[in-house]
């Protein structure tokens, strides 16, 4: 059995979360970029096994990324994706470009569910929420069988008030207020991400 220092080191809770960082001068710091990625996707574990496909393309996309780049703690994702550009390579700028459209995903469900806490509907099923979130996101590029796996993880998806439990929250308010922030940090990153990837013609075949 575990011991209970062992147990505290272990747990992780949505406080634990770290948020993504702020897009400064133009810069994303892709070390704090990925440990916030790393975050969410254990997040995304908590959220049951019918998620463990979208967690695991997220992880694959993270090991990319990390493989891929060389850097260090000062190093920024778009300059690493216009460096591999140059080289007339764009691996692991698929990894940044598939990332980032499953970002969007929780961005927009997130957004959803923090309009149900504001609004007090901590009861909520949240089967729409996600499906709103996927038809927004990342439905266009998937061919039909990954359609129908992502209408049953939707269809499935855990209600809000699994959701707090599983991130143990013990706050309704406290947890509101924090995933407004994540929210907000998350928005910003996305889109920067994103117009960047437009903007450099970056993997435009696969846009």
């Amino acid at each position: 059995m575990a011991s209970t220092t062992e147990e505290n080191q272990t747990r992780f809770t949505f406080e634990d979360v770290k948020f993504f960082p702020s897009v400064a001068d133009g810069k994303i710091n892709v070390s704090s970029f990925l440990e916030a990625s790393s975050d969410l996707i254990t997040l995304v574990g908590r959220l049951g096994k019918a998620f463990a496909p979208v967690k695991y393309d997220m992880q694959g996309n993270v090991d990319k990324i990390k493989t891929l780049y060389d850097y260090d703690e000062n190093s920024c994702l778009l300059e690493l994706m216009l460096d591999e550009q140059s080289k007339g390579k764009h691996t692991a700028a698929e990894g940044v470009l598939w990332l980032n459209r499953a970002l969007l995903f929780f961005e927009i469900a997130f957004g959803e569910i923090i309009v149900c806490l504001q609004s007090k509907n901590y009861d909520d099923n949240l089967k729409t929420v996600f499906s709103n979130a996927y038809e927004g996101s990342v439905k266009k590029y998937h061919n039909w069988v990954t359609q129908q796996l992502f209408a049953l993880i939707c269809k499935v998806s855990p209600t809000l008030p699994q959701i707090m439990k599983s991130f143990e929250v013990e706050n309704n308010e406290a947890f509101e207020t924090r995933l407004v922030s994540f929210h907000t940090t998350l928005k910003s990153v996305r889109s920067k991400i994103d117009d960047f990837i437009q903007n450099h013609n970056i993997l435009q075949d696969s846009m």
